[in-house]
């Protein structure tokens, strides 16, 4: 007898009570009659509808039909039944009821199988009163429905299973309600929880206990083994308690991140916070979840552990409203940490028959799996008893069963059985059950691994050295040499992917390990004595795509494009930089690759980290002679220091840099280096220097043809102009920049041009104009991603509001300026829009509130050194004087000084806060 494939096609309907808690709590001595009332009218519409109930659950009901429309009728008898409160004793119950038709798998009475867990996915999606029915339910019934009742299409919905996405239709008639909120779905509340490419099976008692240990708890942390399946039950419960967070479930995979460091830092790009000169990463992620009620789910912590212990506790600290769910292989041991302890899938006894066997949890999951190869593949009298000595000798291990069933497309069961038990015993020497679960698992990768060819094994080995997955380009550049032919890593690397050793990405362009997949073949690699040397493959292949960004990351039409590819390959760049700075032997790698990638770090808001690596880039190259790639490095140390607000810092290095492009005759190199110390000088309102900097670099740059860094510093020399309030100069280098950035295909730098522009009209009143030039080049600066570029010209187009008496919509820019530059890090953009925001309390009369941004603008100056220049010192003089005028020369110093005392944080939260008003 084939007992996994007793299937029969049915419609299943799911029942709940909306809020049933709630009511009980409420009415305590009704609730049971009116339970019992509920439960009679509901199986007495599915069995007036050729229904039968499947199964009671409490607070509603599990049903299976032959017809579709038997279904569809039963809940529209049950549904009008209820409406009328006095049908269950004055209370009313809003049900809401999903239904969805497929294949089952029945066995005792009972149902299995996907459809089942899709059905009451759906009814989960449904709010009190709404009826729900999946495509494969309204396909059929939607000629055969009864006159009054129609379907609306809600379109697709991602429930909450995880997997695919579902179309789905709302029942309507006259006599029910119509109308309800979003569905309770994946996008209906704020999360990034991963779509996953699998069904959720089994775990049904494991996700009750979790989602209730959640319930009470600030911090659950899921442990267990590798392999056991924590991020498929934490992803569950995340998606589960989605309705208890108004601020979103948010999902941070910790597995591809090398460095504790980088662990609030990984927190806060999830949850959208960038990089802030005065604040660490951890305190602006506590500051951003204070005030906030949010799931934060940390999966694969155990190889940071103590940075996750850190940052967990303070952000429970700082955040009374935030829970965080935590996978990881050991607890995190902090105060107040609720653990899980995942066990294995549930195993079937021994000597059990066919039909017990097929129950459980390990051998449902095996043949789901193993039907992705093999579609006909079953449970049967005849392999019954294989399949449960497979499953016990995989210690019911989800990945494990998962690595063995992918074996049947080429295996019988039979086989794959045998030499698993040889494996088993070969490393093992004994009983299997007394090791600890994650010898098991590699014992069961030692097998996999085994049934790989010679050269399978070999590049299996040398892909774990990527971070963050790779490109098959990546995989030929590092995967072959004398003992793999280049030509052959394709066709070996799909191979792998068959046999489920390494997975794609969607469209088929990337692809990665699993986590402990790579652990292993790292091993792997350390034993077969070439790991020294596929790292090198590794940092070369990481410097060259490096040093091929670079000229993209200048500008035109393929910068966005790169700077995507940059973002997915920037892990494989941290370990490609780790490896060099750990080496005496590659300390040129390590710079070149500061220098060529140092744009991206600027523009993805990566200015913090970038200085890191550059700092011990130059650390570890120190006392080696002067080369060309130390003098990029200590470029982009100084253009990275410079948007830190280390202004001092950026010009000693610039200048260092300076000299020894000069020394080794980098003309290109001291061109841009040129370009950046006269930017800094204009900062600093070193007019001269600035001047001659930016001479010189133009010079440099004409002589070596190269229009778009000429064009570049044309802008610069028509910044100093403006600064120095001589705008008629401006317009001449604006008009080489505009014509050298067009020729040469430079929108950013086109936009840059355009900017400066509108500065210019703004200055001689034509707004419109000056308006119409800033949203030109903050659609670019948009398209392109360049977030500093883009809030400067957000501010500019709030200077604007301003002139015009718009005051609504310059708070609304202004507050949005100041927010990004808080993000991403920009001091003297802080000063800047603290500065406009003075204006606006000045027009608005506020001018104590004038007084104390002025004085906390001038803090911000300050302590990055950065004086105003004359345009800017003319606007601080003007909303200066009319605070003095409106609140007296004392009262106005008082103002002042005290927003010159509070710290960065409490200004710019002043300020926002301010503007919210």
């Amino acid at each position: 007898m084939n007992y996994a494939s007793h299937k029969d096609s049915a419609t299943l309907l799911f029942t709940d009570i909306e809020g049933s808690t709630r009511l009980w709590e409420q009415r305590p001595e009704t609730m049971p009659l009116a339970l019992a009332s509920h439960d009679a009218l509901t199986r007495q519409a599915i069995e007036d509808n050729r229904g039968a109930v499947v199964k009671m659950t409490g607070d509603g009901v599990y049903a299976t039909f032959d017809d579709p429309l038997d279904a569809v009728l039963a809940t529209l008898q049950l549904q009008q039944a209820l409406a009328d409160p006095d049908s269950t004793h004055g209370i009313g119950l809003r049900v809401r009821c999903g239904l969805h038709a497929g294949v089952v798998e029945r066995r005792d009475n009972d149902y299995f199988g996907n459809t089942v867990n899709c059905a009451a996915r759906i009814m989960g999606a449904a709010h009190g009163g709404q009826i729900l029915m999946s495509q494969a339910v309204a396909g059929p019934i939607h000629e055969r429905l009864p006159e009054g009742v129609t379907l609306r299409d809600l379109g697709s919905v991602r429930l909450r299973d995880l997997t695919n996405s579902e179309h789905v239709y709302q029942l309507l008639h006259r006599r029910l309600r119509r109308d309800f909120p979003a569905l309770r779905s994946l996008e209906a509340t704020p999360n990034n929880l991963p779509q996953q490419v699998t069904s959720f099976i089994g775990r049904d008692l494991e996700l009750r206990q979790a989602s209730r240990l959640l319930a009470g708890a600030r911090l659950l942390t899921i442990v267990g083994p590798g392999g056991i399946g924590k991020t498929r039950l934490t992803l569950q419960v995340a998606a589960d308690a989605l309705d208890n967070y108004a601020d979103g479930v948010w999902f941070v995979e910790l597995a591809s991140i090398i460095d504790a460091t980088l662990v609030p830092r990984a927190v806060a790009q999830v949850l959208g916070l960038s990089e802030d000169s005065s604040t660490p990463f951890a305190q602006s992620v506590c500051a951003h979840l204070a005030s906030r009620r949010l799931l934060l789910v940390l999966d694969n912590c155990e190889h940071l552990v103590d940075a996750c212990a850190r940052l967990a506790e303070a952000v429970l600290r700082a955040a009374p409203d935030i829970r965080i769910l935590a996978s990881s292989r050991e607890p995190l041991n902090i105060a107040g940490e609720q653990t899980y302890v995942l066990l294995p899938l549930t195993l079937p006894e021994s000597g059990s028959d066919a039909q017990i066997t097929a129950r459980s949890e390990a051998v449902q999951l095996f043949v789901e799996r193993a039907r992705l190869r093999h579609p006909d593949f079953s449970v049967t009298d005849q392999n019954s008893n294989v399949v449960a000595q497979l499953c016990a000798r995989l210690d019911g291990i989800p990945l494990a069963l998962e690595l063995a069933a992918a074996r049947v497309a080429v295996m019988s069961v039979d086989k794959i059985a045998e030499r698993l038990g040889d494996r088993f015993r070969l490393l093992t020497g004994g009983s299997r059950t007394a090791l600890p679960r994650q010898q098991t698992l590699r014992a069961l990768i030692d097998w996999s691994y085994d049934l790989l060819g010679n050269t399978e094994k070999i590049l299996f080995a040398r892909l774990s050295v990527f971070a963050g997955g790779w490109t098959l380009d990546a995989a030929e550049n590092v995967g072959a040499d004398p003992d793999i032919a280049r030509d052959d890593v394709l066709d070996l690397l799909t191979g792998l992917v068959q046999k489920s050793l390494v997975v794609p990405d969607r469209q088929g362009e990337r692809f990665r390990m699993l986590d402990s997949l790579r652990d292993y073949a790292r091993d792997r690699l350390q034993e077969r004595g070439e790991a020294a040397a596929v790292r090198t493959r590794h940092r070369d292949h990481f410097l060259v795509f490096a040093e091929q960004a670079e000229p993209f990351l200048e500008g035109g039409p393929e910068q966005p494009a790169w700077l995507a590819r940059l973002d997915q390959e920037h892990d494989n760049l941290r370990a490609a930089l780790a490896s060099s700075v750990e080496s005496a032997d590659h300390t040129e790698t390590g710079l070149r690759i500061c220098g060529a990638v140092h744009r991206f770090w600027l523009y993805r808001g990566h200015v913090r980290e970038g200085r890191r690596w550059c700092d011990e880039a130059l650390a570890n190259a120190a006392g080696s002679p002067p080369t060309p790639a130390r003098a990029k490095a200590l470029n982009a140390a100084g253009a990275l220091a410079w948007r830190l607000g280390d202004i001092v810092a950026a010009r000693s290095l610039l200048e260092q840099a300076l000299h020894i492009s000069r020394e080794q005759k980098d003309l290109q190199c001291e061109g841009r280096i040129l370009g950046n110390l006269g930017g800094v000088a204009i900062h600093q309102t070193d007019s001269v220097a600035a001047r001659a900097f930016l001479e010189q670099a133009v010079a440099l740059h004409r002589a070596l043809g190269n229009q778009t860094l000429e064009a570049r510093v044309q802008g610069n020399l028509a910044a100093l102009a403006i600064n120095e309030n001589r705008y008629a100069e401006a317009h001449a280098p604006l008009t080489r920049c505009l014509a050298l950035s067009r020729s040469s295909g430079n929108r950013m730098i086109e936009a840059t041009a355009m900017s400066h522009l509108g500065f210019l009209a703004q200055q001689d009143g034509n707004y419109t104009e000056a308006q119409a030039l800033h949203e030109h080049a903050l659609a670019i600066a948009r398209e392109f991603g360049v977030r500093e570029f883009e809030l400067e010209e957000v501010r500019h187009l709030g200077e604007i509001a301003l002139a015009r008496g718009d005051m609504k919509t310059a708070r609304v820019q202004f507050r949005h300026a100041l927010t990004t530059s808080k993000e991403i890090g920009n001091p003297l953009e802080i000063a800047l829009c603290l500065e406009a925001a003075a204006a606006l309390a000045v027009q608005v009369k506020q001018h104590r509130q004038a007084a104390g941004f002025l004085g906390a603008a001038n803090a911000q100056r300050e302590a990055i050194v950065a004086p105003r220049p004359h345009g800017e010192q003319k606007q601080y003089d003007a909303a200066l004087s009319a605070c003095r005028e409106a609140l007296g020369e004392s009262a106005a110093a008082a103002a002042i000084a005290e927003g010159h005392a509070l710290a960065p944080e409490a200004m710019v939260a002043n300020a926002l806060a301010w503007m919210e008003c």
